[in-house]
């Protein structure tokens, strides 16, 4: 029994598609000559000129977005010649007609010569890739729906694939009414499409307006367009389009506008402690962050918030100053003495109008003085907002700035966290270290701004591919580290392997360069290594085997591997 196909890999498919497209420009070359013939003869001059313009346009965009710019500037070069020599009478159209044969004979040359250097071309006809098994092994996270329509095939297929890559799902089209009818029955997260269609310069915005007019909601949509002039522009705007991007289109940048339009999901509602010793006031002021959205615990007794504290996870203590006991600025010195409290807000809630003792109050660390009795609205606002820079304070502190992720510290007191729940559970956990590869010469050869793209198109997609339950953190420089619960080195390793094959295949750009990245891995698992500190370093060793090893690759670490006395190669890892 013949054993199954192994999948393609990204770069596979990019090939085939780059193939296809080099296959199909002959006829296409073919249908500009005839174009141009029928413009020479004089008939339908308007529309022929429409036409010609339109298949230099699909032209310049499909080629750029392959890497073949010679042909690229070539269609650029017929469509500006379209556009300065669209009007005259015969010499005119005899100028414009000569000077376009002369680009289309130039571009049969190059066709010819790519074609040749690529060898025979793979045949037509591709599909999108399955995201299904990537659900499985890369688990939870909600798959985003994003429908791309473009008059260009190739330039559907291509995108579609980077897109894959992000923890997209793509669906595609190749015309407006497919994409219609696939709107109006079931809407989707996004929608990416083209400006230019055969059915005029501005047919997307066009189609996108009146799709949002028949529906209740506006579709958010992003525009892709060889176009780049304000007119173009102005006709996405006007249609509700969110964003536009010129081609070729780059991945990370449009990958970075998806993220934004398709993660509206309401922030986890903020958490708060009311301390009142009277339960009834305490209650109403619960109910009114309740009614707010919030999530509100309520202690009557001062001596019950430290252990509260320890098991809500408060964002916010809402306190009364004057307590039986225990007043509110004591129970605030209290909590100041606490490290992980220091800057915990504290809102006082008092009848106390006196200028001198509300001052005096908030001198012992507190945020904020509330007069009873307190208007919902103005209560709601106060509290949302110190919780708010509250949060934006501890993400600071535990996330890294670049890449969102969290910073050393905070990913190594995750490992130490998870590993002993690991013990108590007698489950299985793996670390794992990654090392973007050669990446001292992608920051000597495109610059720093290329670098922090690679960083945060690697970063992003270990967000999107990655479970729910996993911890991703950078390690520092281009190192990343992570924390699988429940996992044994096997399936991390094919995990980390899916999303090492789909980063190698996404396209970067530094100014008119292109380049791609890989990235090395190595993962070590408990109990084989059973301390937080032999887990990184068993890590970073199977990182040094898997970088000596030729890179681009993830290895198990080995509990009987000796330990190398430096893990640097000499260059960069």
């Amino acid at each position: 029994m013949p054993s199954a196909q192994k999948p393609q890999s990204f770069q596979q498919r990019k090939a085939r598609l780059r193939q296809s497209f080099l296959a199909q420009l002959p006829e296409r070359l073919k249908s500009a000559q005839e174009q141009i013939a029928v413009l020479a003869s004089g008939e339908d001059r308007e529309r022929t000129i429409e036409a010609l313009h339109l298949l230099f346009h699909s032209l310049k965009g499909s080629s750029a977005s392959f890497g073949l710019q010679p042909i690229s500037a070539l269609a650029q070069r017929a469509e500006q010649t379209l556009r300065t020599g669209a009007d005259g009478g015969g010499e005119a159209t005899a100028a414009l007609v000569a000077g376009l044969s002369e680009v289309v004979e130039a571009l049969e040359r190059l066709a010819r010569d790519a074609a040749a250097s690529t060898g025979p071309a793979a045949e037509c006809g591709f599909e999108i890739p399955n995201q299904q098994q990537d659900r499985e092994t890369g688990g939870g996270r909600r798959e985003k729906w994003i429908y791309l329509c473009d008059d260009d095939p190739i330039q559907v297929q291509q995108l579609s694939a980077q897109l894959s890559c992000f923890g997209y799902q793509v669906t595609p089209f190749t015309s407006l009414t497919a994409l219609r009818r696939a709107v109006e029955e079931k809407p989707p997260s996004t929608v990416i499409m083209d400006v230019m269609f055969p059915e005029g310069v501005h047919a997307g915005p066009q189609e996108l307006a009146a799709l949002n007019a028949r529906t209740d909601q506006a579709v958010p949509s992003v525009f892709i367009s060889c176009r780049d002039d304000f007119d173009s522009r102005l006709q996405a705007v006007k249609a509700g389009g969110s964003a536009y991007c010129p081609k070729p289109v780059k991945a990370n940048e449009i990958v970075e506008i998806l993220d934004f339009l398709t993660n509206r999901a309401a922030p986890d509602p903020f958490r708060i402690l009311v301390v009142d010793d009277e339960p009834e006031v305490a209650r109403y002021h619960a109910l009114v962050l309740e009614e707010a959205g919030m999530v509100v615990e309520v202690a009557t007794e001062p001596r019950r918030v430290l252990a509260l504290l320890d098991a809500f996870r408060a964002d916010l203590v809402l306190m009364d100053m004057y307590m039986p006991g225990c007043s509110g600025p004591e129970l605030a010195r209290v909590l100041r003495q606490i490290p992980g409290y220091l800057s915990l807000p504290i809102i006082y809630v008092s009848s106390e109008t006196d200028a001198g003792r509300q001052l005096k109050a908030l001198e012992v660390g507190a945020d904020g003085f509330l007069t009873k009795p307190i208007e919902p609205s103005q209560l709601v606002a106060e509290v949302s907002l110190r919780a708010e820079r509250m949060r934006t304070l501890h993400s600071l502190m535990v996330r890294d700035s670049l890449t969102g992720l969290f910073n050393h510290n905070a990913i190594m007191q995750f490992l130490d966290i998870e590993l002993a729940a690991a013990r108590r559970r007698n489950s299985p956990l793996c670390f794992a270290m990654l090392d973007v590869d050669h990446f001292k010469k992608v920051n000597d050869t495109h610059g720093h701004p290329a670098g922090d793209q690679v960083l945060v198109a690697l970063s992003r997609g270990l967000r999107l591919r990655m479970r729910d339950s996993d911890l991703v953190g950078r390690y520092g420089g281009e190192e990343f580290a992570l924390v699988l619960s429940g996992l044994e080195a096997g399936p991390a390793k094919k995990i980390l392997d899916a999303l090492r094959e789909n980063f190698a295949g996404v396209v970067f750009f530094a100014g008119r360069d292109q380049f791609s990245c890989t990235f090395s891995g190595g993962v070590a698992a408990f109990p084989e290594f059973p301390t937080a500190t032999e887990l990184v370093d068993a890590a970073d060793q199977a990182l040094y085997r898997a970088k000596h090893g030729g890179r681009n690759r993830v290895e198990i670490a080995r509990a009987d591997e000796a330990p190398s006395a430096n893990l640097e190669t000499g260059d960069d890892r």
